[in-house]
């Protein structure tokens, strides 16, 4: 039990430092000395602070994988689309340092880089299922190739969202406020392909977020 505990604080407190901070500028000693652990404890648990990073990507996935999980055969609506933006960006808002230190990582650590591949992956092909599905159930107005390029803009400002209001000088990165106007940014993508009265309910709904 000692074990487990030792090691969760230690994620807990890299968690909430590279967030603060930015990975970069964290090194072990400080998580260490966060953490009220000598440098070799840490050590026990995680060889570097890269082995760190991507235990902290593999909690992100835990977080986000329900919100990938879609039956393609199901009857798709919008309060679908929010509901599941709303969750990603939330999870992402939580491990943000992973999103603004996300060249970095992707270059360093070899695992994480081959695990956000699949992840894009998932996630690109459930956003096409979701789009097939409105589409088919005559919410949306879009063609393949339409719904092609949607989605992958919708991937785009989800993966580089966070490094963009930071450069920015955007207020509002720890509180969540960004990444709400970020679901409205997603929610105004897809709003030009939807037909009434869903088209009025997501522009007030973008709105509403954009707002909060």
């Amino acid at each position: 039990m000692a074990r487990r505990n030792t090691r969760e604080l230690v994620l807990e407190t890299s968690l909430a430092l590279f967030n603060e901070l930015g990975e970069s500028n964290v090194s072990t000693n400080h998580i260490a000395n966060e953490a009220d652990i000598s440098p070799g404890n840490l050590y026990y648990y995680f060889r570097s602070k890269d082995d760190i990073a991507l235990e902290l990507f593999k909690l992100y996935l835990l977080h986000v994988q329900p919100t990938l999980e879609l039956d393609e055969y199901a009857e798709q609506d919008v309060e679908d689309l929010w509901l599941r933006l709303h969750l990603i960006f939330e999870a992402m808002g939580r491990f943000r340092f992973l999103f603004r230190d996300l060249s970095d990582l992707y270059s360093r650590v070899k695992n994480l880089r081959r695990a956000l591949n699949g992840l894009l992956l998932r996630q690109r092909k459930t956003l096409i299922t979701l789009i097939t599905g409105l589409r088919n159930n005559g919410v949306m107005n879009i063609g393949e190739l339409e719904s092609e390029v949607l989605v992958d803009n919708i991937l785009l400002v989800m993966t580089y969202w966070i490094p963009f209001a930071e450069v920015r000088g955007d207020p509002g990165l720890a509180d969540g406020k960004v990444l709400t106007a970020s679901v409205a940014r997603v929610l105004y993508l897809v709003l030009p392909y939807l037909r009434e009265p869903e088209a009025s309910e997501v522009k007030a709904l973008a709105r509403t977020y954009k707002r909060v």
